[in-house]
């Protein structure tokens, strides 16, 4: 509730200063929304789509708390491979959590995704040299690994107290 008040009370100020740039800058935000609205809706369709997709079976077995080092392993390679922003990311993670994946797991994912991607490799790679994505790539997949692993342990404490 207060962010809203605070953009409203921004814009009222920036409507009393500037005449009229406010309205640039609805017509601004107005393009960008339309430009990622495609991109969100398609995430979620895609989310759906896992959610009635992957077997419950799998999830037990390779994603679940049970699964443990498998599914921290898998999920920092499967967080590395989600090659696209938040807005398109987070729904296929909340999908795949809302399967049944284990806290671990989507720690795992998460920090693959956020440190690890794919993409973001290639990109380093040729802007700041092979010398500075190797070492991020050397010390970021232990870190995915070690987040999930706490992740896993703080989750069998959880998991006992309930």
């Amino acid at each position: 509730m207060l962010v809203p008040l605070l953009i409203f009370s921004f814009t009222l100020i920036i409507i009393n200063k500037k005449k009229g740039r406010h309205v640039n800058g609805l017509k601004d935000g107005g393009k960008q929304l339309i430009n990622v609205l495609p991109l969100i809706a398609a995430a979620l369709l895609l989310a759906g789509m896992i959610e009635a997709v992957i077997p419950k079976e799998f999830v037990q077995q390779w994603l679940a708390h049970e699964a443990g080092i498998k599914g921290i392993i898998l999920g920092s390679f499967g967080g590395m491979c989600l090659a696209m922003g938040p807005y398109a990311a987070f729904p296929i993670m909340a999908s795949i959590y809302k399967a049944g994946a284990g806290l671990s797991t989507m720690v795992s994912v998460f920090a693959g995704w956020a440190f690890m991607g794919v993409l973001d490799f290639t990109y380093e790679g040729s802007i700041f040299g092979i010398r500075f994505a190797a070492t991020k790539l050397a010390l970021g997949l232990p870190f995915c690994f070690l987040t999930g692993g706490a992740a896993y342990l703080l989750e069998s404490v959880l998991l006992k107290l309930n």
